[in-house]
């Protein structure tokens, strides 16, 4: 996690976790939520490893998730730091977690999906058993 303080960010971070926990509709070892943001636009995705070793995606019922993040990403502007573009928040099923933001040049939205491939490839793994639904 960045050390620099980012007044009100402590107070989102908790809240990110619990929105996180109530996505999830099942047991999971660990959750990592992926966001990529620039101005207006965003996107949000989580994947959580199930108890059978799959992981599961989510992206629908996230709105409070994404919501937190650009309040976030808010606070980063305010505090007169550039913008991340954007952030993975790792949660583990006891309450502990990370987050890890990134600066990129995502603009070029034709490249999402290789994008997203390479993010898989860091957080899960090669060639990771993924349930799309």
């Amino acid at each position: 996690m960045n050390q620099e303080i980012i007044p009100g960010a402590d107070d989102i971070y908790p809240q990110l976790g619990q929105l996180i926990f109530d996505a999830i509709p099942n047991e999971f070892s660990i959750a990592w939520v992926r966001v990529e943001m620039i101005d207006d636009v965003s996107s949000c995705g989580m994947f959580y490893k199930k108890p059978n070793g799959r992981f599961q995606y989510l992206n629908v019922g996230l709105d409070g998730v994404e919501e937190k993040f650009a309040e976030l990403r808010n606070l980063f502007k305010k505090s007169g730091r550039e913008p991340w573009t954007g952030a993975t928040f790792i949660l583990a099923e006891d309450g502990e977690f990370s987050i890890e933001l990134t600066y990129d040049d995502i603009s070029d939205f034709g490249r999402a999906t290789e994008r997203r491939e390479i993010w898989i490839a860091k957080y899960l793994g090669e060639g990771p058993a993924i349930d799309w639904r």
